[in-house]
């Protein structure tokens, strides 16, 4: 199927490229690993599928010569009547081979990010599939994670990612990337609108605004279990909607200093505000300020048809959609811009053992001398 312009969404599996697809789905959210998508087709004229078109072929998706995504197919389905023939294509970005996929070990170890990405994926079994890693941040590659036997791949890299302070995403062209997904923002040049009364200025289609306060609190204190007694290490008032008082007190034991009560308590806010304040645009085509809508990108709303979705707001996920009734859609989850939160980096508990032993032996040492 073309679009007006003549552009062609076509997928390449095996050695076919398959195009005038009736329907087609694809999906990226920041937040969620393995995203799905979904293409099917009806032909009153259609061919049976030549060998190479099969589950488990590598596809990549294309709007024209740019990427949409690569992955590998996980479900084929053909169907055939007097009518005609129907084909569909699904499956999940190359995260869901790291979900699916034991990290190869038989024995709990401490690991860091750079070697389970060396040894595991790089040069392991899906070395054929993910070839490329991009790092934004290596300080604090040497942070140590404990993995143990049948724990995911994705989720082993989760975790030595979050260690060094780091997220984990995939880009359209399959390769792994981990840091701050709005390290470097673009920022959409044409504002979304929906302004009443609707006129040719408006480039929306609808607009969903979610305020959800349930984890919003208006008092937050951070709390350390060193030593003989609890300390408050942290703690901050936070403006809400609320007319009343609401305290949150969390633990951490692995918080010894201000410093990382103050970054860990700011993260609880932030984690907080992510989940409480959001906005679902829908708008024609896949392409804004002439490239396609991506996750990470930041964009200006204005409406005055619902009273607090006006901002500056960053796109947390998309979804492209293609129906021949609708034609060509993007759905944008939207978050509040600043409400996004790194994860902790993460010290590494082991070595702090190691010094606090060294130092009781050299003060059981004095005491004796």
């Amino acid at each position: 199927m073309q679009d007006n312009s003549g552009n062609v969404i076509r997928l390449v599996i095996g050695d076919v490229e398959i195009s005038g697809w009736d329907s087609v789905t694809a999906d990226s959210q920041i937040d969620t690993p393995a995203d799905n998508w979904s293409l099917s087709l009806f032909r009153e004229d259609g061919q049976p599928l030549p060998e190479s078109v099969h589950g488990a072929a590598k596809i990549q998706l294309f709007y024209n010569n740019e990427v949409i995504l690569t992955s590998i197919a996980d479900n084929i389905e053909e169907a055939v009547s007097r009518q005609g023939y129907g084909l569909e294509i699904s499956g999940r970005d190359l995260a869901g081979q790291l979900i699916d996929c034991s990290v190869p070990i038989f024995n709990g170890r401490q690991i860091t990010l750079e070697e389970l990405l060396q040894r595991y994926v790089l040069a392991g079994d899906l070395a054929s599939v993910i070839r490329d890693v991009h790092i934004q941040d290596n300080s604090w590659l040497k942070n140590k994670v404990s993995v143990e036997p049948s724990e995911s791949l994705w989720d082993a890299i989760a975790k030595a990612a979050q260690v060094t302070g780091q997220h984990v995403w995939l880009e359209p062209d399959g390769s792994l990337s981990i840091g701050d997904p709005f390290a470097n923002p673009y920022q959409v040049q044409e504002a979304l609108r929906l302004i009443k009364p609707l006129d040719n200025s408006n480039n929306v289609l609808d607009l969903s605004y979610s305020n959800d306060v349930s984890g919003v609190f208006s008092q937050i204190k951070v709390l350390s279990q060193d030593g003989e007694a609890q300390s408050i290490l942290s703690e901050a008032m936070a403006q809400t909607q609320y007319s009343f008082n609401r305290l949150k007190i969390v633990t951490l034991g692995d918080v010894e200093t201000k410093a990382e009560a103050d970054a860990a308590l700011n993260k609880i806010i932030k984690d907080n505000n992510l989940a409480a304040f959001g906005l679902t645009a829908t708008v024609d085509d896949w392409i804004i300020d002439g490239r396609l809508w991506r996750a990470g990108f930041y964009v200006n709303v204005e409406t005055n048809a619902l009273s607090r979705a006006t901002g500056k707001w960053a796109v947390l996920g998309r979804t492209f959609s293609l129906s021949r009734e609708k034609g060509k859609t993007t759905k944008l989850n939207l978050k509040r811009q600043g409400d996004w939160a790194q994860p902790l980096i993460y010290k590494d508990p082991e070595s702090k053992t190691k010094k606090k032993t060294k130092k009781a032996k050299k003060t059981k040492g004095d005491q004796q001398q």
